[in-house]
């Protein structure tokens, strides 16, 4: 197992990050570029770079596949592949707000068809639940709002790549601790999360401050449906739960403020002031995280990015002393 998620995890960081080199080059030379807006001097970057991620993270599920999970591979590259082209369509074409929301639930048809989930999630601080029901008809669900919740939450240089690296090395950790506790299936966490891992930091390099390439839509989608297929076959859908509380936070703020509208048609929830960004003080700009965050105090950049980074480490190691406390509760 732990040789599985080594090679997993360093196929997928060498494809992803091979991968984004080229893709630079190559999105560079058709003019699909776009202008980081979050700095006061014009700096274009290469958009939909993060098809990287996706190329990673296939080339991860061929090593899985050639480890004996075959059935596992193939539902997993069968969802990531599914949000990438949504996220590619998105990029290119500029897909409606609520059409999103209605795609986002297609990555859930492979791990549906395929079998690949166990109805019965680990509860925290309790034990296993049985929804045999409730669970299948969930899934969608869960698919749409993290794929979009990602997308929504791909604001900042390096934000949701970091952001997706913490939680799924807490995913892997997790899958760990609950397969050495017994609980068949967990080893996927650690695995896929590795895969994750991997196919993050390859693009991270590229995509952190001051970024040399954008992930597009294909990137973020494409990382919201891998997290939530590594949390489903591995059955830690509560540490998946607890460690993406601000990105779930973030999607929340800017729904309930104004509804469901493509990000292209009302203001960005921050402006600049300088080199510094601030809270945006107007009715058609929605509530966000970094929007709060910067509310009293403006902030470089670097500086928002790594406070909202700290949440998600917080987050993930909060739902890693949980899973512990749950898991020795099993004992």
């Amino acid at each position: 197992m732990i040789v599985s998620a080594i090679g997993v995890f360093i196929s997928s960081l060498l494809v992803a990050f091979i991968v984004a080199r080229v893709a630079i080059g190559l999105f560079k030379s058709i003019g699909h570029v776009g202008v980081d807006v979050h700095k006061p001097c014009r700096v274009e970057a290469a958009e939909s770079v993060g098809v990287s991620v996706l190329a990673g993270l296939i080339a991860g599920s061929a090593f899985l596949f050639f480890e004996g999970y075959r059935v596992e591979a193939l539902a997993f590259s069968l969802s990531i592949l599914i949000s990438g082209i949504i996220g590619i369509m998105d990029d290119f074409l500029v897909l409606n707000a609520r059409l999103k929301i209605l795609l986002g639930t297609l990555p859930a048809v492979p791990v549906l068809l395929l079998g690949v989930y166990e109805p019965r999630p680990l509860v925290p601080m309790d034990r296993f639940a049985r929804l045999t029901i409730v669970y299948p008809l969930a899934l969608p669900i869960v698919y749409t709002v993290s794929t979009n919740g990602f997308n929504m939450y791909d604001t900042h240089n390096g934000v949701m790549l970091s952001s997706a690296l913490i939680m799924s090395l807490a995913m892997a950790v997790a899958g760990y601790m609950q397969y050495n506790a017994g609980v068949e299936g967990s080893e996927l966490a650690l695995i896929l999360g590795l895969a994750i891992a991997g196919a993050s930091l390859g693009m991270l390099y590229y995509n952190l401050y001051p970024s040399k390439a954008f992930n597009g839509d294909v990137g973020s989608f494409t990382v919201g449906a891998a997290v939530a297929s590594a949390a489903i076959m591995g059955r830690v859908e509560a540490v998946a739960l607890i460690a993406g509380l601000p990105i779930a936070l973030n999607g929340f703020l800017k729904i309930s403020s104004i509804g469901f509208k493509e990000r292209r048609s009302f203001e960005r929830p921050v402006e600049l002031r300088g080199w510094l960004i601030k809270s945006r003080l107007s009715e058609r700009a929605p509530l966000s995280l970094p929007a709060l965050i910067t509310s009293r105090t403006p902030l470089s950049e670097p500086e928002l990015v790594i406070a909202l980074i700290m949440l998600t480490w917080l987050s993930s190691s909060t739902a890693l002393v949980t899973i512990y406390l749950t898991l020795g509760g099993l004992a």
